[in-house]
């Protein structure tokens, strides 16, 4: 019983590293968590548990709250790549096909919100194409109410703000 669960240990890691692999792009834990679980890959608990484990080896990196495979990774997912079953690489395959633009559209439009102060919190938004932040915001708000609405409809509005303060701010001809 031991040598499947440690089996099932080292394959569920390999997903984790063949998933990051194919979508070639930093991802969210949300996005990993969709993947797997809209597979039903695993489930969530072992995924935060190989996720942390992973990053803990360096075969992946966490990096402005995304993931992304180390060269590390990418060396242990060639080695034993073959014991992934081919159905479950074909299934992530199908699904890194179908979702990759939306998952790259999701990542474009960043928006978190901290506690600063008893009465203060900052909603920082932006918005990043190609890795280069094209804007960023940082608003001071009264309460978390504020900034999570802010944050909510950052992903909507992010372009009418930039282009207002793009006409604001150059000369019109």
């Amino acid at each position: 019983m031991l040598n499947y669960e440690i089996q099932e240990l080292a394959e569920n890691k390999l997903i984790i590293l063949y998933i990051l692999n194919r979508i070639d792009m930093p991802i969210t834990g949300e996005q990993i968590n969709r993947i797997i679980l809209d597979n039903n890959l695993m489930n969530y608990f072992y995924l935060r548990q190989y996720l942390n484990e992973l990053e803990e080896s360096k075969f992946i990196i966490l990096e402005d709250n995304k993931y992304n495979l180390t060269d590390s990774g990418l060396n242990a997912l060639k080695l034993f790549f073959k014991h992934i079953p081919e159905e479950t690489r074909k299934k992530i395959d199908e699904y890194v096909v179908i979702n990759k633009e939306k998952f790259k559209q999701e990542s474009q439009y960043v928006a978190t919100y901290y506690r600063k102060s008893a009465n203060e919190y900052i909603a920082n938004c932006k918005v990043i194409e190609n890795e280069i932040v094209l804007i960023e915001i940082n608003l001071s708000l009264v309460n978390a109410q504020q900034a999570k609405i802010v944050c909510d409809n950052w992903k909507q509005k992010s372009n009418d703000v930039y282009s207002y303060i793009i006409k604001a701010l150059t000369p019109q001809e």
